[in-house]
Order: C-alpha cells, then structure tokens, then sequence
C-alpha cells in the first residue's frame, strides 16, 4: 500500500484500529506511511506514548473528549475532526479557555452516510469559514470515508465508488477555493481499504489516504476482490473439541471470531469465517461452513459431506470475516514465520475515553 501511494502521489496514513500494535505501526512508518489515523483516544494515548508525532483523532469531537484530545496534544501532533457547527463553538470556547490551538478537519460525507456534512449545501462551505475565524483553530483540511464500498459485490462497483470519493471531495476542495484562498484545504483526506486498493488512479487534489484494513485484510476482502486468500495476514487457530454424526465444534466461538456475519450479501453461506486447507496455496476447506457461534464454541456443519476426517484436537486455521473486529478480541499476536512463533506483539486494545 505503501508503494501504491507513493506512485500515485498521495500520502499513506494507514488507520491503526485494524491492528491497535505499536509494532506494526512502526513498520507502516518504516514503509513510509506518513503518521496514523486512530479511531479511540485510547490508541491515540498508546501511540502517542510510543512515540508516534503525527495522529489523526477520525471521530467527530464532543465536549466529552476535550480534555482528552488536550492531554494527548501536548504529546503529539494531532489532526481533530468536526462536522457540526455547534462542535466548532464549543471546541473553540475550549481551547480559548485552555491557550491552544489545534489543527481540524472537516469531516465529509461521500456517500455513505454515517457521520460527516453534505458537501454539496451551503452549510458545508459555512462550516469551514467558521473553523478558519476562529483563533483557537487551525482549519487543516477535508477528510471522508467511503464505507458503502464494502456494500456492493463486484470490482468494477468498487471502482465507481473509489471514483465518487474522490469527485466529491475534489468538487469541495475547487468550491472552498472559488470562496476564498483562506479556505484551501492543504489536507484532502479519502479513505477505506477496497476504494484504495482498487482505484484506477488518485488524482490530482487528492493528497492522503487512509485504508486500515489492508494490515491484514480478511474474508470480506477477499469475496470484494481487494486481494487473495494468502495475503490474508490475521488468522485465528483453534481446536476441535466435539464430534458429532452431523456437526463438529471448535474452541473459537463469539469471543475470538467476533459475529460479524461478513460479506453475506456476496456470499450467503460464508459463515463466520473461512477455514483454511493449505495457507501456502491459498485453498480453503469446501463443503464445510461455521454456522454459529456461542460465546466460546464454534458449530461446523458439513453439507453433504462427512464429519470424519476431522480428530478431537485437530488444529484449525481460520480467517476471519472482519479482521479489526477479531484482532480487537485478543490481548496479544503470535508473530508467525514459517511453522515457528518468532514473537509476540501486544494488542493495544480497550476503552477508557
């Protein structure tokens, strides 16, 4: 991904909630990632500690999290989101109480709508405005996430999406700038891990990305043709625990797959997770689906086919629907090379904010 931005031009500030490891991080920033995007105030702290001088907070602020975001700024450089102009009054009046000034963006909404401001009313461009009046601001730029690309079942649907992303936000950018020279955005900020990765071209104006799930990608991204099967990284190994005449079951259940129900809408059957026959080549079990899941078993059913060449004990390798939500249930990573663990990261995982 690394090389990918370079030769597009843009820089890369991957999102660390797919990992939440200060190792792995480093290795992005060695990679040459420019900085990191968090989505807690307790990854931003445990990046911050570690280190880390250049951080992207990419959840729209509330007056709960000001003292927050004070405490981790006087660590670390970080970019603040908004979307509201009652958040720009408030974060104002605060810092203005407190004696900074820190860095905002504006968050968008390119179309999938979750949080962000129609770029398309006026209020977007007032918004902005009222971010660069205010002393105690720094208007940084404008920042989106095009989360609807995991909705759709084909590349060249992806690719449309990855389009869109960056029209949109290009047409603000040239907006802001037709308003006033005060209002260009030096930070155009898009992201999510298939718009980036697929992509025919980040053009001109685009100056970041942010996908965080090509860390380890997953099952989904496999089904949305984002990569293959080996360059799945994050993998779950279990046990098989119970044989029955129509079903086996495994010690990996709701606490270590999560019961995120993956990309159903390519995928009807897929489960929850995909057991792996042959990593190396990239072959998964077929005939053989995880149903359901407790919290710490895990039912695998066998349409059509046999039970029997599993054993009780017998190891499973399984990769999961949505790696972030898994990796976030584990307290540690066994680093693997070969058939050997070579070390264990820690998972900074947990909220306190």
């Amino acid at each position: 991904m690394a090389t990918r931005a370079k030769e597009g031009g843009v820089s890369l500030r991957p999102h660390i909630k797919t990992h939440k490891c200060v190792e792995i991080g480093k290795k992005q920033l060695k990679a040459g990632a420019e900085g990191v995007t968090v989505s807690t105030l307790g990854e931003a702290t445990a990046f911050a500690n570690a280190g880390f001088n250049d951080i992207t907070y990419a959840v729209p602020l509330v007056p709960d999290k000001f003292e927050g975001v004070k405490r981790i700024s006087e660590q670390t450089h970080l970019n603040l989101l908004v979307d509201h102009p009652n958040i720009v009054d408030q974060f104002g009046a605060f810092c203005k109480e407190v004696g900074i000034v820190l860095d905002v963006l504006v968050k968008v909404d390119c179309g999938y709508p979750r949080c962000g401001i129609d770029p398309e009313t006026p209020a977007a461009v007032s918004l902005v405005r009222k971010i660069h009046e205010n002393p105690h601001l720094n208007f940084k730029g404008i920042l989106t996430h095009a989360g609807h690309s995991y909705n759709v079942t084909t590349v060249a649907e992806v690719k449309i999406i990855a389009k869109q992303e960056q029209d949109v936000m290009i047409r603000f950018a040239n907006k802001l700038k037709a308003e006033s020279t005060e209002l260009v955005p030096e930070v155009v900020s898009i992201g999510s891990t298939p718009t980036a990765r697929l992509a025919d071209t980040f053009q001109d104006g685009i100056t970041e990305i942010r996908p965080g799930n090509y860390t380890f990608f997953d099952y989904t991204q496999v089904t949305l043709g984002s990569c293959e099967v080996t360059d799945c990284a994050l993998t779950v190994l279990s046990s098989v625990i119970s044989i029955s005449t129509d079903r086996a079951v495994i010690d990996a259940g709701a606490t270590a797959l999560s019961q995120d129900k993956g990309p159903i809408h390519i995928e009807p059957n897929v489960g929850y997770g995909k057991i792996i026959q042959d990593y190396a080549k990239g072959d998964l079990e077929t005939g053989v689906i995880i149903s359901s899941l407790s919290q710490e078993h895990g039912k695998l059913i066998f349409p059509g086919e046999s039970i029997f060449g599993f054993q009780h004990g017998e190891k499973i390798r399984i990769v999961p629907n949505h790696s972030c939500i898994t990796a976030n249930l584990f307290d540690y990573y066994y680093v693997v090379k070969g058939d050997s663990v070579v070390d264990t990261w820690r998972v900074q995982r947990g909220r306190f904010d």
